[in-house]
């Protein structure tokens, strides 16, 4: 299953919120990062999840 489609299954209000920045911000921002954006703004406590492995210096952090 694509993650687009997972993360709209299962957090529709984060994938909403989502949407809502990255239409916004289109030029600047991909959907993947405004999805991780948006779901720290709803989940503050998720930052460390956030930030671990989408560094664009860590390979293992990088999804398929």
């Amino acid at each position: 299953m694509k993650t687009f489609l997972l993360r709209w299954l299962l957090d529709p209000l984060t994938s909403l919120l989502a949407l809502r920045l990255w239409y916004r911000e289109r030029s600047r921002r991909s959907y993947d990062a405004a999805w991780r954006l948006a779901r720290v703004m709803r989940y503050p406590d998720e930052l460390l999840y956030r930030v671990h492995g989408h560094r664009p210096d860590d390979p293992g952090g990088l999804l398929p």
